[in-house]
């Protein structure tokens, strides 16, 4: 375990999750999103302590000596979203084969510029077991669910993400797998929850608590496609943390919970086995140091929709500024876009033509 990145709000960590766990802060975390790899469907380091190559009952048991684990060195008001698939047995991990990327007849299921090498699709049938059978769902999330109940925790709610645009799949006597679990833990039942982020308009006009499904696309990034949608992780994330409250990432990924964490001004502590997924996080903390250091700075310089443009032709990574630009609104402190359409205008205008004097 390596710590690899630290400053005032952010720590990156390197290494097995259950050796970063000794080094997070009691009483600290108020959340906890993620997203583990799921099992018997990826497998990107060969590391035996990476989540999903393991036996069914090692996978579910490391899942919830996690989170039972966070959960017991949480905030008393803290809360855990697992967003998880489950996996059927014998299906294997393989996702290497023609439909799921460039020369797929239906443009839909094209992945560009992705390989199966790359995502950890390395494997064929590998998934077996004594008593389920091959076909039949494994019921990974209630298993995790149902332990976590039984020591005591609260599972508060089952979000059903669906997913306009699901992975492929060979096969044709069942409905494809489109929908992804989130299951949200608490220690007690009176959490920090802000109500506003789950609120939507009803039928006749009025506010009220969202249903059960919510759906939207999945996000696949360069060199990612394990990826869930900032959509719904900053609803989540917004729900049940404030301003200046810590947000822990066990699986870093592909850095959207950090993203989103610097734009709306959480701490955030992150962690991957993936030497490749922290390289790539350090990078992208270092595109974004202009921004990092000093909020109150960055509050005032990013107030016009003109200064956002200027910082995005210095950067290679966009996802942060947007980020950033749609919390300042949220908080007032972003100035609409009078001052750019006017200073678009007279731009504009010093370019018309001038007419010849007769």
């Amino acid at each position: 375990m390596e710590l690899v990145y630290s400053d005032d709000k952010i720590k990156l960590f390197g290494g097995d999750v259950f050796e970063c766990l000794k080094h997070l802060p009691k009483n600290t975390i108020q959340a906890v999103i993620t997203s583990p790899t799921y099992w018997g469907k990826r497998n990107f380091t060969g590391d035996k302590k990476e989540f999903g190559s393991e036996k069914l009952e090692e996978y579910i048991d490391k899942n919830v000596n996690l989170y039972s684990s966070l959960l017991r060195i949480m905030k008393a008001e803290g809360s855990i979203f697992i967003i998880i698939q489950d996996s059927y047995m014998g299906s294997g991990v393989s996702r290497s084969h023609h439909n799921h990327w460039e020369h797929n007849k239906d443009i839909s299921y094209r992945r560009y510029g992705l390989d199966s090498n790359g995502q950890g699709n390395t494997s064929s049938v590998t998934a077996r077991h004594d008593t389920i059978k091959n076909k039949s769902l494994c019921g990974i999330p209630y298993r995790i669910a149902i332990k976590l109940v039984d020591m005591g925790f609260i599972w508060r709610q089952h979000i059903i993400w669906e997913k306009p645009n699901p992975m492929p799949e060979n096969v044709k006597d069942r409905a494809r797998q489109s929908a992804e679990y989130i299951l949200h833990f608490t220690k007690k039942g009176n959490y920090k929850f802000n109500q506003k982020h789950f609120m939507v308009m009803g039928q006749n006009g009025k506010l009220r608590l969202d249903n059960q499904v919510w759906i939207a696309s999945t996000e696949p990034k360069p060199g990612h496609t394990a990826t869930f949608p900032s959509k719904i992780v900053k609803r989540l994330l917004l729900s049940v943390t404030d301003e200046g409250d810590t947000v822990f990432e066990p699986f870093l990924g592909s850095g959207t919970m950090l993203d989103l964490c610097i734009a709306n001004d959480r701490k955030f502590i992150g962690c991957d086995i993936n030497k490749k997924f922290i390289k790539e996080a350090i990078e992208k903390l270092n595109a974004y140091s202009i921004l990092i250091p000093n909020q109150i700075g960055i509050n005032k310089k990013i107030k016009t929709e003109y200064d956002i443009m200027k910082y995005k032709k210095g950067l290679s990574q966009l996802t942060l500024l947007e980020e950033r630009k749609e919390y300042l609104i949220g908080k007032n402190q972003l100035r609409g876009t009078s001052k750019l359409k006017v200073k678009q205008k007279r731009v504009a205008n010093k370019m018309k033509p001038r007419k010849e004097m007769r």
